[in-house]
């Protein structure tokens, strides 16, 4: 690889041992994947600070970074920390105080402690054409496909790396060539909520890989983008993709052509209401209709979403022995609270938590055995990596479980 002087000096470590290590680990992925050169950011954002991904050593590692002086050179924030900082859930000590710690360091380095897998939720937004070092598999697809801008699937270390440097290797996504579709996924039945999208990406993640999705019927059914992002953030935890594209809705595929650079020859894969309705069953691995633990919010809930929990748990109670919890940032939280939505989910039993989410949260750790959830992602992980028997479907599905604690559907 090409590096300017600025860059060898931090690759020989004269500007001090963080910036080295930052240097030699983005110079041996440039030269992996064949970059020719560093190229400029403009945000970073951390994954993996959760106590269960971090570990003691982790932990460890990343208090010494920040007692060597590692300060992030471009506007950085981090992801799901996986504990609440506002209250306490009942963890083990431990679990809380390694959290603790492993936040602090990496807002010692400067880095804004968000505690979010959607940082564009709290004003990160990059514009078209721009690129950025994202971990977190969710933002990725996000930030690629409905924003436009440029990222590859980065891990926290090179995030972190990049964060430090304010640089990237120039390879993947970066480059205009790789972000051209690969296979056609055509929609011939209506999606009606942000579970029928998670479906939709459950179904294209067991087939591409790393290949690039064309969904076309899309563009008539005024998809939003939390929908986008629900069908995204479980397509990235089947496969391994760093984009997708909707015909007529994302920056980069106005029409099938674009989206396809100009290809004419390619595989098409039809979904319609059988794939929907396999899609659902697919996610759903629990036998026992007894529920005692409903989730909400993964990716973290927006606004809309926390208000629509508030408007069908309004007038009403969460049954004993079973936990409700709704997952957000502390933006969209304080916006809840004073808008009142906040009040009524709480007053009803349920809870908004802060820089927390289920698969990072090891909800198993209660006692809890079966739940309920909206979230494709979360459910799963819900047998993969939280040991928990899951029901998938809509949010009033869900909430109707938390009030009764029997899944009816």
């Amino acid at each position: 690889m090409y590096l300017n002087e600025e860059e060898k000096k931090m690759l020989n470590g004269e500007m001090g041992e963080p910036l080295r290590f930052a240097m030699e680990l983005l110079t041996t992925l440039g030269e992996v994947n064949g970059a020719e050169i560093m190229i400029p950011i403009k945000h970073a954002h951390i994954a993996g600070l959760s106590f269960k991904t971090h570990g003691v050593a982790g932990c460890e590692w990343a208090e010494r970074m920040a007692d060597l002086g590692a300060t992030v050179r471009v506007p950085t924030t981090f992801n799901v920390s996986g504990w609440d900082p506002t209250r306490d859930l009942g963890y083990p000590k431990k679990w809380t105080e390694y959290s603790k710690r492993i936040t602090s360091a990496y807002m010692r380095m400067g880095i804004h402690g968000i505690s979010s897998c959607v940082p564009y939720f709290v004003g990160y937004v990059p514009r078209l054409g721009e690129s950025v070092a994202w971990a977190e598999s969710s933002a990725v697809v996000y930030c690629n496909s409905i924003l436009g801008a440029r990222d590859n699937r980065e891990g926290g270390p090179s995030a972190l790396a990049a964060a430090l440097t304010g640089r990237t290797p120039e390879y993947g996504m970066h480059l205009t060539e790789n972000r051209r579709g690969d296979v056609l996924f055509k929609v011939t039945t209506p999606l009606k909520n942000i579970t029928d999208y998670g479906a939709l990406g459950h179904f294209i993640g067991k087939q591409i890989n790393t290949k690039i999705a064309v969904i076309d019927g899309l563009s008539d059914i005024n998809s939003r983008n939390d929908e986008l992002l629900s069908m995204g953030a479980c397509m990235a935890v089947l496969g391994a993709p760093t984009m997708f594209h909707v015909v007529g809705v994302t920056p980069e595929a106005p029409t099938l052509e674009a989206a396809f650079g100009g290809k004419t020859k390619y595989e098409v894969i039809e979904f319609g209401k059988k794939e929907l309705e396999d899609s659902y069953h697919a996610l759903t691995n629990a036998k026992n209709r007894y529920v005692d633990y409903v989730s909400i919010g993964c990716p973290h809930a927006n606004l809309d979403q926390i208000k629509e929990v508030a408007d069908l748990l309004d007038g009403k109670k969460v049954k004993d022995g079973v936990m409700f919890l709704v997952h957000t940032n502390m933006g969209i939280k304080e916006i809840a609270r004073q808008l009142g939505y906040l009040e009524t989910i709480e007053k009803a039993g349920a809870i908004v938590t802060q820089g927390f989410c289920s698969p990072l949260g090891d909800p198993e750790d209660f006692g809890l055995k079966v739940m309920a959830t909206n979230s494709a992602k979360t459910a799963f992980y819900g047998p993969h990596g939280n040991r928990m028997d899951t029901w998938f479907g809509s949010i009033d599905k869900c909430v109707e479980a938390a009030v009764t604690g029997y899944w009816s559907y």
